[in-house]
């Protein structure tokens, strides 16, 4: 199969709202194997809409929050913290916090960093 593959929404929301190595595994299910192509040509919902499936589900936004302890052992990844109150998905780069973005909202904010690839 090829980039026109259709992959439910809902299936899609809920592999993307697990992570991208649950995407994968679903879009490698659709396609029959492993992904050869940008895996974003088999994604058709919006950040909006994973921001709205992610309010629905508040525990699968949470479970994305790091400590920043955690978080500064990484190196050259997107990130999502509770800072000062504030949500924050940034880059780490060498213990370093680079393109930070914060948020109000929760859902908003895993959903920027789910979606952090694209």
């Amino acid at each position: 199969m090829n980039s026109t593959t259709s992959i439910p929404k809902n299936k899609q929301l809920t592999a993307l709202a697990d992570g991208l190595p649950a995407l994968y595994q679903l879009i490698e299910k659709y396609t029959g194997g492993p992904i050869r192509t940008d895996f974003r040509q088999f994604v058709t919902v919006s950040k909006m809409e994973l921001v709205e499936y992610l309010r629905h589900n508040p525990a699968l936004a949470e479970k994305h929050v790091m400590s920043e302890n955690e978080a500064l052992h990484l190196h050259d990844h997107p990130v999502l913290l509770n800072e000062n109150g504030k949500w924050l998905v940034c880059w780490i780069d060498h213990e370093t916090k680079t393109n930070k973005v914060y948020f109000d909202d929760l859902s908003e904010a895993a959903a920027n960093f789910l979606m952090a690839y694209w």
